[in-house]
């Protein structure tokens, strides 16, 4: 069994998990797509608890986007309970536990719907996405 430390190695750094793009010709709105991503990076466990974001100020440089929305972004995390501030020191991913069921859901249900329409838009036909997310659950040990 892998290491933490080389699973993070096979994983890439944490600079590397927010080296995304926004895609600015999405229906999905900017601060929902940002949303999306840090909510599977914590949910994947790329972050882990106690792990230190980048600020505010920060992450909006690295991405291009206005400052304003990428604190609508925090602010909504934290109050989903994926993250937390402490004046003066940073934002840090809280314990998952601590997260509400249904603000998980929510998110993978986003996360879905986001996938299938764009598998859709590129021409995929209904079953052959039911073919790909049905391997995929094979392939990582989930039934079926």
């Amino acid at each position: 069994m892998a290491t933490k430390e080389e699973v993070r190695d096979a994983v890439g750094t944490q600079e590397d998990a927010y080296a995304f793009r926004i895609n600015e010709r999405s229906v999905v709105p900017i601060w929902i797509q940002i949303r999306k991503r840090l909510v599977y990076l914590i949910s994947a466990g790329k972050f882990e608890r106690g792990d230190r974001l980048p600020s505010v100020r920060e992450l909006s440089v690295r991405l291009g986007v206005n400052y304003n929305t990428v604190n609508k972004v925090y602010q909504d995390l934290e109050r989903d309970g994926y993250i937390y501030t402490q004046r003066g020191r940073g934002t840090y991913v809280s314990d998952l536990k601590g997260v509400k069921l249904s603000a998980v859901d929510e998110d993978v249900e986003a996360l879905a719907i986001d996938f299938v329409q764009q598998a859709l838009t590129k021409g995929m036909r209904s079953e052959d996405i039911h073919d790909l997310v049905s391997e995929q659950l094979i392939l990582l040990g989930g039934a079926v």
